[in-house]
């Protein structure tokens, strides 16, 4: 079992995959802030404290619900590829996939209008009173922790001559140590102009001019245009009833869909518990990555698609290997009050340090989703100007006729989907207890939607943590899914409403860094 942290709480619960997140997000509680403002303080030091995960130049998924309104809402918040960025384009450079970092593998960033989206509709507090922790830590500079210092060894050498990555991120030309300071002084000032001009200064000043210049001169392709189109995406959750529970997620372009048609499957097998119970899950996992193949273009009906898919009205495709892949970073934040207000937010900036340039004059990191678009005309996730690729990012909440019972996510591209599956279905099916079921053993499907991973190893296995049985893995390899161990597999992040009288739970497993708090 890996070990997880726990904490307990009468009025509100925090979960994230940051301390100084859970911290001033509790702060802002503390002082008379709602949720919403909480969790966006709580994003924007994150983008500060975690540059290996998220950055402001990366994307932002939320899922959110409030005491007395019956909508479950969802806020989508990511960009798209450049309007120069067509297929031609790379088959003119000899390139046979889009490269994995570099200047020619950023989409254009959509979490600024995520906090923006979240600000207008939902917020009381300024935008500018929200990310002063933020800029006050970036100018001081944040404490590095343990796996920002093993990332920054382990990627210095693919990362160190990505523009303006060795001036932000390797001082005196060395990888980041833990304990250390990591003061970034432009970022600061980068804040500071959207705390006093909101997402306008992200996306039609100079911040934009300056990612825009840098990425060029360092070979990519955007424009200020391609700032300008940015949106966040604002509706109804992507929902799924079973019984008195509803599950609610984002829409695409969203792989949410995938989590909620694998928990309809299993709940329909009728297996709760045991190998049978996990069997299950991965018969419904592949069932329902093969039926996201029809989710995966960015088109208007998309939704249509996914809520079809939730149904079961989607024929399935053949059970390609298209399922979980362990490389991107991402980074959530999950809070629940007494009062059964509930919020759970993802951010990424999809692989460990992003696309790995950083623009000049502001000091952000910019992410690489672009490099998860296929460059094929006829693949649902082919590249075309200004698509949206499809994301794992997805965060999700359920409720029960007695208000929010638990909400949570999981980093790891399409580990997410797996993991929060392996975590929901024993807890609301089979009465696990939900820090047994985060800190139980994993297993994953393997590879992932990535490009590159589908060339490099395109045979479907199955991926194990150390103490999955081994009649489980067994039954794994009759099914035609050879196992493979690894260290570690994504992780969890939960608040839970506690039978009545009880205080709430906030549990983060310790597979990746977590901060848990409750008063």
């Amino acid at each position: 079992m890996i070990a997880y942290t726990k904490a307990e709480g009468r009025r509100y619960v925090i979960a994230s995959g940051c301390a100084d997140a859970t911290a001033t997000a509790a702060a802002v509680l503390e002082s008379g802030g709602t949720l919403v403002d909480a969790a966006i303080a709580g994003s924007a030091v994150q983008c500060v404290t975690s540059p290996h995960l998220v950055s402001i130049g990366g994307d932002l998924f939320a899922v959110l619900k409030s005491a007395g309104d019956p909508t479950t809402w969802s806020v989508n918040a990511t960009g798209a590829a450049p309007r120069r960025a067509d297929i031609a384009l790379f088959a003119g450079r000899g390139l046979p996939r889009i490269p994995a970092i570099g200047p020619l593998s950023i989409q254009t960033p959509g979490l600024v209008a995520g906090w923006q989206a979240l600000h207008g509709r939902w917020a009381t507090r300024p935008l500018a009173a929200l990310l002063e922790p933020a800029i006050d830590i970036a100018r001081r500079g944040s404490r590095v922790g343990r796996r920002l210092a093993m990332l920054s060894a382990r990627h210095r050498h693919a990362y160190e001559k990505q523009h303006g990555f060795a001036a932000a991120f390797l001082p005196d030309a060395q990888p980041l140590r833990e304990g250390e300071g990591l003061p970034q002084e432009r970022l600061a000032r980068a804040l500071e102009a959207i705390a006093r001009d909101g997402a306008d200064a992200f996306y039609r000043g100079p911040i934009a001019r300056d990612i825009v210049d840098t990425v060029n001169r360092a070979g990519g392709i955007m424009d200020t245009a391609d700032f300008e189109a940015v949106r966040a995406d604002i509706g109804p959750a992507l929902t799924l009833r079973l019984g008195a529970l509803e599950f609610a997620t984002q829409p695409p372009v969203s792989q949410g869909a995938v989590l909620l048609r694998a928990l309809a499957l299993v709940a329909a097998s009728g297996q709760t518990t045991g190998e049978a119970a996990a069997i299950a899950q991965m018969k419904a996992l592949r069932i329902a990555f093969a039926e996201r193949l029809a989710l995966l273009g960015d088109t208007g009906t998309s939704r249509q698609t996914a809520e079809a898919m939730v149904r079961g009205q989607l024929a399935a495709g053949p059970l390609a290997p298209f399922a979980a892949e362990n490389g991107p970073e991402t980074t959530t934040l999950s809070i629940l009050d007494s009062d059964g207000n509930a919020i759970s937010l993802i951010n990424s900036i999809f692989a460990d340090f992003g696309a790995g340039v950083v623009s000049d004059d502001t000091g952000i990191l910019m992410n690489n989703r672009l490099c998860a678009l296929f460059l094929d005309p006829n693949h649902p996730n082919g590249l075309r100007p200004g698509k949206r690729a499809m994301q794992t990012l997805h965060s999700i909440i359920v409720s029960d006729p007695g208000g929010v019972l638990m909400a949570g996510a999981s980093p790891g591209g399409d580990l997410q989907p797996q993991v929060n599956l392996q975590v929901l279905a024993p807890v609301l099916f089979g009465g696990v207890p939900l820090e047994e079921a985060v800190a139980a053993p994993r297993w994953a499907l393997h590879p992932g939607t990535h490009p590159h991973h589908l060339a490099e190893n395109p045979t479907p296995v199955v991926q194990h943590e150390p103490g999955v049985p081994q009649a489980l893995l067994a039954a794994f390899a009759r099914e035609g899914l050879p196992p493979v161990p690894v260290a570690d597999l994504g992780s969890a992040k939960w608040v839970a409403r506690a039978p009545t009288g009880a205080p709430m739970t906030a549990i983060a497993d310790r597979r990746r860094d977590g901060a848990v708090t409750g008063a």
